[in-house]
This record gives structure tokens, sequence and C-alpha cells, in this order.
């Protein structure tokens, strides 16, 4: 096994990660602001037509649409410093078994491997923090958007109380 090569896949794999984390954000932010308001008004007519209890009903199945892609985000939190991680052993590893070859002749040599084995790490890190973000921004707006559904739910209940 060529280590080199499984080095630079974990570094493609980390890519991979903040693409994907990237993407769900992306669709949450865009379902968020604009399939949300339909689906708001949507629901106003679900509601209209139903007895409260299954008015509630209708808010969980509305508020588990929101939380969609959460899981992902929260994947890729806890996966991208853990495969950083791997990448940094297995550079190491790699220099390491190039130094047992070549012999310790160049410490210069040595530390560049070792550099570039970290970077994995910092890489991984770095993709942990960016994914954290996303997740802490999609997560307050749907605590906002679970807000309005409630308010949409308890005001259609009332008028056709009221009516």
């Amino acid at each position: 096994m060529n280590l080199e090569t499984v080095h630079k896949g974990i570094f493609i794999l980390l890519f991979f990660f903040l693409f994907i984390a990237t993407v769900v954000f992306i669709e949450r932010l865009l379902y968020l602001f604009f399939t949300f308001p339909a689906e708001k008004r949507l629901l106003r007519k679900e509601v209209e037509g139903s007895s409260p209890t299954s008015a509630e009903a209708l808010y969980y199945t509305y508020s588990e649409k929101l939380e969609r892609g959460k899981g992902v985000l929260m994947f890729v939190i806890t996966a991208s410093p853990l495969t950083g991680l791997l990448g940094t052993v297995l550079g190491i590893m790699d220099s390491f078994s190039k130094m047992a070859q070549k012999g310790v002749s160049d410490i210069g040599e040595v530390s560049k491997g070792i550099a570039f084995a970290l970077e994995a790490t910092a890489l991984g890190i770095a993709i942990a923090l960016i994914a954290l973000a996303y997740y802490y921004a999609v997560g307050g707006l749907i605590k906002k958007k679970r807000g309005e559904l409630r308010k949409v739910i308890l005001n259609t209940l009332n008028e056709k109380e009221e009516a």
C-alpha cells in the first residue's frame, strides 16, 4: 500500500466533506428563504380544515422538514478532524518510511514531510469550523422558522374558533 497516495486521498476526502457541507448549507438557505414561505401558506390552508390534534401533527411534520440536512453537517463537523488526523498519521508514517529507506541525511527534507503531514489535520479542523458555522447559522434560522410555524398554526386555530 502506497502511503503517499492514501495520504493524498485523505485530502480529496476532506475537500469532499467541505463540498457536501457547503451544498447542504446552500440548499437549506434556499429552502428556508424561498420554499418555506410557500409551505407556510400551505400549512395555513391545511390547519383551517383540521382539528387541533391534527394541527399539532402538521406542526411536527413541517418541523421535521426544517431539520433536514443538520445530520450531514454534524457528520462533517465530527468526521473532518478525525479524517485530518488520519491523514497526518499516514503522512508521518510515509515520512518515516522514506527516512528509513534513504537514511536521515537532511533534516530539512524530514521537516518538509512532517509539515505536509500536519496540513491534513489543519485542513480537517478548518473544515469542521466552517461546517460548525454552517450548522449554527442554519440552526438559528430553523429556530426562527419553527416559531413562525407555531404562530401560523395558533393564529389559524384562533381565527377558526372565532368564526
